[in-house]
């Protein structure tokens, strides 16, 4: 393709099948555009997460994870290759990477981090929006903690073998994750995808389904509800629970944010 009809490609053609979208349209890819995410967690849910969001023209992505590359990752994060597991890049720096080579007219930035109480601030400092691609019930509340002292919006979302759950936080507006599990459970007994196992089908449909509720507030869409939304993907089943802020919460009611005071550790990673 001559390289003028790339440039034109760039700018004329990229986003028009969404573009055309009567909930999206000319004015909410503007929004897009001109939007921040930051991305928890570059694992099965973030990668997915990652990609869609990129593809569907979010002018700045931050991609956060701690964590290498292992051939068991390749089961269900489709961002990455065998190549990346011999050179154990680590998963933010090669999502980066090959989101850098789907859309080159968004910034796109890689970091190589544990989040926790000491750094989650400034990272959801630029951040319109956050995004959980996260493992572990700990980071989940701490992410709802700042998110709810920001005043940040973030989509919670959480899979474990054939079955997902997904819910918009936005704070100020409605419940917090901690209206509907005030309390942080006994994590040494919950089951895990090491344990119980994963598909992959199911990841990509929760990661989906977390990214259109990213796109409805990015572009100010005025039905988005308050629902949490429960999928078993073998069975192709789904529920949509109508959910309400709870006046007694802890976190968004009294406004105490023990999960992000200094001491608390939550690992993120997948």
């Amino acid at each position: 393709m001559p390289a003028e009809n790339v440039g034109e490609a760039r700018t004329g053609s990229r986003y028009a099948r969404q573009e055309v979208l009567g909930v999206i349209g000319r004015a909410g890819q503007e929004a897009l555009g001109g939007s921040t995410v930051l991305v928890v967690g570059c694992g099965a849910l973030g990668s997915t997460q990652a990609e869609l969001l990129a593809r569907a023209g979010v002018g700045r992505l931050i991609l956060v994870d701690r964590d290498v590359l292992e051939l068991s990752n390749l089961q269900r994060q489709a961002l990455f290759d065998e190549e990346d597991v011999r050179r154990r890049r680590p998963k933010a720096v090669a999502a980066a990477r090959r989101l850098r080579a789907v859309n080159s007219d968004i910034d796109i930035e890689d970091v190589v981090t544990d989040v926790n109480w000491a750094n989650v601030a400034e990272l959801f400092g630029p951040a319109d929006l956050v995004m959980d691609g996260t493992d572990n019930i700990e980071t989940r509340y701490l992410l709802n903690d700042a998110a709810v002292k920001a005043g940040k919006p973030w989509i919670y979302g959480g899979v474990l073998g054939i079955d997902g759950t997904v819910m918009a936080v936005r704070p100020g507006r409605g419940p917090c994750l901690r209206c509907i599990f005030p309390a942080s459970p006994d994590t040494y007994r919950l089951p895990t995808c090491e344990t119980v196992g994963v598909l992959n089908t199911a990841v990509a449909w929760v990661a989906a389904l977390q990214v259109t509720e990213a796109l409805k507030l990015l572009v100010h869409d005025k039905t988005a509800e308050f629902k949490l939304h429960v999928l078993d993907v073998w069975h192709g089943r789904t529920r949509s629970i109508a959910v309400n802020r709870d006046e007694s919460c802890p976190c968004c009611a009294h406004r105490r944010f023990e999960f992000a005071e200094p001491g608390a550790t939550h690992p993120a990673s997948d």
